[in-house]
């Protein structure tokens, strides 16, 4: 319990503080990789997928990587790509968010305004990922996501008014653990606010 409310008190700190190629070769998901399913804790209550991939954004090895259309910085921008890197290194695929980058600006995966083209999922992994789009945000829709072995993409508003993107893994009775690109930790954070502080939700998984 004690660690649990570490955790909860890390991640009210860190949300004091991201905003909203050459290579067209698509992402291959090794065949010795099982496919995502979920609920993957048979508790009550609980919902649970993979964690095994988290990626920083300000990592040097792509935070200064320019992204498509506006050409933001992935340090400063990038949180979205970089929880889609996530996703799709927990659903199998070989990439991080320097190579996912390149591929989603290979394959016209961003608008003008420097927003992923959520079709571009698709693209960049040979039409084996897909991304839900929705129009509202409910718990039921992030549930729903989870039990079909989807990663539910959560977008918020930080304090500073800046967009910001995280991956939910897991759901329970202290509420979502997530994955932020901004703030790597060893556990997945526990988001200190219900979905009612949710703006919009995408999910991502196998098709």
């Amino acid at each position: 319990m004690k660690k649990l409310t570490t955790l909860m008190a890390l991640f009210a700190l860190l949300f004091m503080a991201c905003s909203s190629s050459p290579d067209r070769s698509a992402i291959t998901a090794p065949e010795s990789r099982p496919n995502i399913t979920a609920p993957m804790t048979p508790m009550p209550g609980i919902l649970s997928l993979a964690d095994r991939t988290a990626f920083s954004q300000k990592d040097p090895r792509w935070a200064n990587h320019a992204m498509g259309g506006s050409g933001d910085l992935m340090e400063t921008d990038g949180c979205l790509v970089t929880a889609a890197a996530m996703v799709l290194g927990n659903l199998g695929f070989e990439t991080d968010p320097g190579d996912l980058n390149k591929r989603l600006k290979a394959n016209s995966g961003y608008t003008d305004q420097g927003w992923l083209v959520w079709s571009a999922i698709s693209k960049v992994t040979d039409n084996q990922a897909t991304a839900r789009y929705f129009d509202e945000v409910s718990s039921d829709i992030i549930e729903g996501c989870m039990a079909d072995g989807f990663y539910p993409l959560a977008r918020f508003i930080l304090p500073n008014g800046r967009s910001h993107w995280a991956m939910i893994v897991r759901k329970s009775q202290y509420g979502f653990h997530m994955r932020d690109p901004l703030h790597p930790s060893d556990q997945p954070l526990i988001f200190p606010r219900g979905v009612e502080a949710f703006k919009a939700i995408r999910c991502v998984g196998k098709t």
